[in-house]
């Protein structure tokens, strides 16, 4: 079964920065700098506010829809 639309929200913390581009994500924070290129996943990334991500995805499986919570 397929869902129309699945969102989940991320709170960012206080001494986390998080640059987003062209869904290229880079999060740096105390213990180091990690990033992932999602650019292969169909999802639509915003930044509402400051200190949150919230990641859609548009009439996805069950597999797909599973790839909000990586």
């Amino acid at each position: 079964m397929k869902h129309i639309s699945k969102d989940d929200t991320i709170t960012i913390p206080e001494n986390v920065t998080v640059s987003l581009k062209a869904r290229q994500i880079t999060v740096t924070g105390p213990r180091g700098t990690l990033s992932r290129d999602l650019r292969h996943l169909q999802v639509d990334i915003q930044r509402p506010t400051k200190k949150q991500l919230r990641i859609v995805v548009w009439g996805g499986g069950r597999k797909h829809i599973a790839t909000i919570r990586t």
